[in-house]
């Protein structure tokens, strides 16, 4: 059929908000279990609710989770994995009270609280089931009236009838992850770091033994394996008794060093596995993500970070001998062992396809889960990575795509509009797996430029360390010199360019709309950050040293609202005036990471200037909106003042 000649920007996309923003999220955290598979999944109908789902011997699934239990932890604001089967039950952290709950592996059982109410004064996550099954391990955070909150690693028994209180087995650091046990030589480890530190910048890798007796549990010898001096640890998994993990450092002897690479700790001593250019471990946002799992013997499967995309390589644990694995796929998540020897399960995706749960052996990939196709192949905008000079001589990294839709074309004299997309954290990062919500877009008539900036993760420490007192600063001018490298191939419309973010990507739309105000249209905050002194005054412990590393100076609220502090000139709030373009605003009203107050702060100074702009709330949203009708209301917000602002409101 003929194409229907409309202008960029105002095609009709063949994604339905509503299929977008209503279908259950992909898998998460799969596990194999006696036969079956689980997984949790997020409920966009429900609120969000995140419910186990298990997948019987029939290929049925079955919803685990009773009404009102929500599978969520609230450790360190972003949660992550929060929940073990163990002991034909599962045991899980319940949003609504912050408790641990156990129950029987049947469709929507009752669930028995295991640990004791606190009055949502405590929240548990990465739960490890300590060796003879009598005692669980967790990282807990307790809330403290007066000061910060504490963090701890505790033990909580199993098998009483009544509920419990949680025994601290470890503490004195600040922060505790990834809690680890070898059940043949009875030992734990874990991974803990201290303010000022984020786990990506120093860490220290743990290990003691565990002592059980009528008394209780303790752990005893407790010695560093990595003492966090230069580097980062992350990643820990026991492996016929050696512990693997993977490690980068600021001292770099070998190139390989400013890398995440894999490593193992033997009765030996520690011993280098594999000296690549390319990222084995991660950035710990959430708990519970998983890189690497067993195989046959001494191999493992482990995912590795390339600036193209994700790779998959069979590692020799005790050779170092690799093999990468050929694949469709090009990004890869969650990995864990499988039903038998020689099988893992993990999440992939590709460019063409979403995320959808694979078991891999060496036969190849097999799907177990995936979701109905919301988009057809031919509609499809594949990521083209790219990396561009930056002005001070370095090198930045992105995904362009190209406007795509069968039932539209722009007059030939037209170029696309560009929306560029900045990733939050900001130490994180895009991928080129395909995402319906930048298919959305480009589906819609946009370019889009999803940008790595300098401080994303992926391309080694040195790269993710660049931002460190820059920040504000060399973000936004590798979002700038992306356009300015997509214009000079006159690939994109340099006066119709937008740019949405969402938190620390907020962060840089605010920036970029007040530093280089020429180069943009209009812009869409989602809880981004105005003031950088408001931010530092009322964040959550987790993060509540950040900011000071990426300033590069030391938060004192006297000194932070004078003209020559950092915080002051790195606010976006404070030059708002220099703004030439519209903004739309998003925020929720429960968020704890950037509370509404900052959003607020940047609508009411657009109030003054008189500055066009639309600023919206929702009510029960926390960072990260997990309700559908706030998702397709705001996106179809977004989309509306776009077309208004390019002159499409008829569309």
């Amino acid at each position: 059929m003929p194409k229907t000649i409309a202008a960029y920007g105002s095609w009709q996309s063949p994604i339905d908000p509503v299929v977008l923003f209503e279908q259950p999220s992909a898998p998460q955290y799969p596990v194999f279990y006696r036969g079956r598979y689980y997984w949790v999944e997020a409920r966009a109908r429900e609120n969000g609710r995140l419910v186990l789902v298990q997948l019987d011997q029939d290929g049925v699934e079955h919803c685990m989770t009773s009404d009102g239990y929500s599978i969520r932890t609230r450790v360190h604001e972003y949660g992550g994995k929060c929940f073990i089967v163990a002991n034909d039950s599962v045991i899980f952290s319940n949003d609504s009270d912050g408790r641990l709950y156990v129950q029987p592996l049947e469709p929507v059982a009752s669930p028995a609280p295991l640990t004791v109410d606190t009055g949502n004064a405590a929240s548990f996550v990465d739960l490890a089931i300590a060796p003879g099954g009598r005692y669980l391990f967790a990282v807990m955070e307790r809330s403290c009236a007066e000061g910060e909150n504490e963090n701890t690693l505790v033990a909580v028994e199993l098998g009483r009838d009544s509920p419990v209180v949680p025994v601290s087995v470890v503490a004195g650091a600040d922060f505790y992850a990834c809690p680890v046990v070898d059940h043949d030589n009875n030992r734990l480890s874990w991974i803990e770091w201290d303010h000022p530190n984020m786990p990506w910048d120093r860490t220290r890798l743990v290990t003691g033994e565990i002592e059980q007796s009528n008394q209780g549990v303790a752990i005893s010898g407790i010695r560093d394996i990595v003492d966090g001096v230069d580097g980062s640890a992350c990643q820990p998994g026991y492996y016929g008794g050696d512990l693997v993990f993977a490690v980068d450092s600021s001292t770099v002897r070998e190139e390989c060093d400013d890398y995440w690479n894999l490593y193992r700790h033997t009765d030996r001593g520690l011993i280098r596995m594999t000296c690549d250019l390319r990222e084995y471990g991660a950035p710990h946002w959430v708990f519970g993500e998983t890189n690497h799992a067993p195989l046959d013997g001494t191999i493992l499967l482990a995912k590795r970070t390339a600036p193209e995309g994700d790779e998959l390589v069979r590692i020799d644990r005790i050779s170092g001998r690799q093999w990468k694995v050929d694949s469709r796929f090009d990004s890869f998540s969650h990995l864990c062992a499988g039903k038998e020897p020689g099988e893992a399960l993990l999440l992939a995706a590709s460019s063409s396809e979403s995320a959808r749960l694979v078991s891999y052996d060496h036969h190849g990939f097999t799907t177990i889960k995936s979701s109905p196709p919301a988009i057809a192949d031919d509609e499809i905008s594949v990521a083209s990575p790219i990396s561009y000079p930056t002005r001070d001589g370095g090198i930045a990294h992105a995904y362009y795509y190209v406007p795509r839709n069968t039932s539209f074309a722009a007059p030939d004299d037209q170029l696309p509009p560009l929306l560029v997309m900045v990733h939050g954290g900001p130490t994180s990062r895009t991928t080129r797996a395909l995402d319906l919500l930048r298919q959305y877009w480009t589906s819609s008539g946009f370019a889009v430029l999803d940008v790595n900036h300098r401080g994303s993760t992926g391309y080694g420490r040195r790269y993710r360390q660049h931002l460190l007192g820059r920040w504000g600063r060399v973000d936004v001018d590798d979002v700038v010199d992306g356009i300015e490298f997509l214009v000079n191939q006159s690939l994109v419309d340099p006066g119709k360019v937008f740019i949405r973010g969402k938190s620390a990507g907020g962060y840089a739309v605010l920036r970029a709309l007040t530093e280089y105000p020429q180069h943009f249209r209009a812009g869409a905050c989602y809880y981004g950050i105005g003031n950088l002194s408001t931010l530092a005054s009322i964040t959550h412990k987790f993060e509540a040293r950040y900011t000071d590393r990426l300033i590069g100076e030391e938060y004192d609220p006297h000194t932070a609202v004078r003209e020559d502090s950092e915080y002051y000139k790195r606010s976006p709030v404070n030059f708002i005036y220099r703004l030439r373009s519209p903004m739309i605003l998003f925020q929720g009203l429960d968020d704890r990471v950037v509370p509404p107050r900052l959003s607020r702060e940047v609508a009411d100074a657009l109030t003054e200037r008189n500055i066009q702009h639309e600023y919206v709330e929702y009510a029960g949203e926390g960072h990260g909106f997990r309700k559908s009708e706030t998702n397709i209301d705001a996106i179809e917000k977004e989309t509306r003042f776009y077309r208004r602002v390019l002159g499409l409101a008829h569309q």
